[in-house]
């Protein structure tokens, strides 16, 4: 193989790749959840917001986020475990631009910086761990303080 058919073979895989990675990321959006109320301080969201449900079979969501038009940003709630979850507000430490959930953790597009589904820092350039609220549930409901 020519040297000039090498590099241009290369550099053809090369954005390919990128253009490839590209279209998958955008395909996993984000869950948002259909219905969520304001009830004193608490934003009450269904746990049935979680269950997924393609070609006949359920599945249960990793995480959904959650708008409230009061709200600068929005909440990503992460299912950690059966009854346990998390809730982070979406407004990146580092400047301010929103944070991105991708499957079990979360990335501003901004700058590159990640975090996990507790909010903490996986990768900078941000120092400090997204704000977090405390999640109560019960038998139907998962609430967030935003207290």
């Amino acid at each position: 193989m020519k040297r000039r058919d090498f590099i241009r073979t290369s550099c053809l895989s090369c954005i390919g790749g990128s253009a490839l990675t590209l279209a998958l990321q955008g395909c996993s959006s984000a869950y948002y959840a259909k219905q969520v109320d304001l009830k004193q301080n608490d934003l009450v969201i269904k746990k049935s917001e979680f269950v997924e449900i393609k070609k006949d079979k359920q599945s249960m969501r990793n995480v959904i986020v959650a708008k409230y038009e009061k709200l600068g940003f929005p909440i990503a709630v992460f299912r950690l475990d059966e009854d346990q979850y998390s809730a982070i507000y979406l407004e990146c430490t580092h400047q301010g631009n929103e944070v991105q959930p991708h499957g079990n953790y979360l990335v501003c597009e901004g700058h590159g910086s990640e975090f996990d589904n507790k909010g903490k820092v996986t990768q900078g350039p941000a120092e400090k761990a997204l704000r977090t609220f405390a999640v109560k549930t019960d038998q139907e409901y998962i609430y967030i303080n935003l207290a």
